[in-house]
């Protein structure tokens, strides 16, 4: 029997599921690198998987969302290092191997993201990352990106959301207020699903929104990887707030609508409405909660008509497209890159680009400034022999820079 009452956490409010939950798993034979992070007066210990070759120019990032980890990514991971890149994947808090706080309280929006960045930016320092966003490897992947558009150079939008509380923009899904109905009422708990659903969550779920043409029918070996981080009901405090912490406005249907993020993520919006890096929108035809979630990026982010981006309907499959339709979603991934090489990718700029009375009328506030500073007494930022104002002279040859 295995040991779910050996959490080997330092921290007695943060649940460690036991390493023996995940041997043997089918197509799984990756073992973890781990980084903890000490943000928000907890430590809490990552679980990411650094694959492949490891001095690739192009780095993908395969992210997963709630109800799963990254086993979800398990089919395409192998084609993708075949392929000769460096391939990232790492389970959020919460989820997998990584810790799981046992407070609800200690799971928040703002934190999931602040942790992403903390690993993904801060320890590791990826750049010239290729991103695959979904679902809540979504939510919170679009805010890292916004926050560090320089570290990401494609980004593959795939089942996901990123919703401002105005219905005006973005309008959730009654699909979505269906699930955080559900997950709230049952705390996915496993005895109400054994009863209601005859399996146990995230399994049961899984089971049947994840198979499609790469996995036509899950094994029960398959779903027992999906239920391992979860030994029993103590370690689902980050599974339960996952749907409460999706931005919904005042007029969700729940009566639990959840606005604290909202203006940060109609921010992160005017990020993406500048972003002109390649966005290959993947979205399946059978999801039944995102399904139209492409069309606001279509008609908001010029990064969707890059040249070279073609957009694909993962077909056949639900929710958890990764899984049943990994062969779909590798060969996008893999079109995308080829079609989209480093040189024809611009950095972001600020646009529309200023006026030109704007750039006349700085030039000219900085001359009117050193001329009343020089009245003052100020001889200048430099003050070579001469006695000149201001003085720039090119770097010397035996010279370089400090850095």
């Amino acid at each position: 029997m295995k040991p779910s009452d050996q959490n080997f956490s330092l921290d007695k409010s943060v649940l460690r599921t036991p390493d023996s939950y995940f041997s043997d798993l089918p197509l799984w034979d990756y073992e973890p690198q781990y980084f903890t992070s000490r943000l928000y007066g907890l430590d809490v210990r990552m679980a990411y998987y650094d694959l492949g070759n490891k001095e690739s120019d192009e780095i993908i990032l395969l992210t997963h969302g709630m109800s799963a980890w990254s086993y979800l990514n398990r089919r395409m991971i192998s084609p993708l290092v075949s392929e000769g890149y460096r391939v990232i994947l790492f389970d959020q808090v919460g989820c997998g191997r990584s810790d799981k706080p046992i407070h609800e309280k200690d799971y928040t929006y703002e934190r999931h993201i602040g942790w992403n960045i903390d690993l993904l930016i801060n320890h590791l320092g990826l750049k010239g990352v290729t991103a695959v966003l979904q679902d809540w490897g979504g939510l919170i992947g679009t805010r890292v990106v916004a926050a560090h558009p320089g570290s990401f150079r494609r980004l593959v939008i795939a089942n996901t959301m990123l919703p401002t509380c105005d219905d005006r923009f973005f309008k959730v899904s009654p699909g979505f207020y269906s699930w955080k109905t559900f997950a709230f009422r049952t705390g996915l708990k496993d005895e109400i699903w054994m009863k209601e659903r005859g399996g146990k969550w995230p399994g049961q779920i899984l089971a049947q929104k994840a198979i499609g043409p790469s996995n036509p029918k899950m094994n029960p070996a398959e779903i027992a990887a999906y239920n391992a981080p979860y030994p029993d009901d103590r370690y689902k405090a980050g599974a339960r707030m996952f749907p409460e912490l999706v931005s919904t406005p005042s007029t969700d249907p729940t009566n639990r609508p959840a606005m604290s993020e909202s203006e940060n993520n109609a921010s992160a919006w005017a990020v993406f409405q500048k972003f002109t890096k390649p966005v290959l929108l993947a979205f399946s035809d059978e999801d039944t909660v995102m399904a139209g979630g492409d069309a606001i990026w279509k008609d908001q982010c010029p990064g969707t008509k890059h040249p070279g981006v073609n957009h694909v309907t993962i077909k056949g499959v639900g929710h958890f497209l990764q899984d049943g339709g990994a062969d779909q979603l590798v060969d996008a991934i893999t079109s995308l890159i080829k079609s989209t090489p480093v040189s024809s990718i611009e950095p972001l700029s600020a646009r529309p680009f200023a006026n030109k009375d704007a750039i006349y009328a700085k030039i000219a506030a900085e001359t009117a400034a050193t001329e009343r500073a020089v009245k003052h007494g100020d001889v200048g930022i430099s003050t070579p022999s001469d006695g000149g104002v201001s003085f720039i002279s090119p770097t010397p040859e035996d010279f370089s820079p400090y850095q």
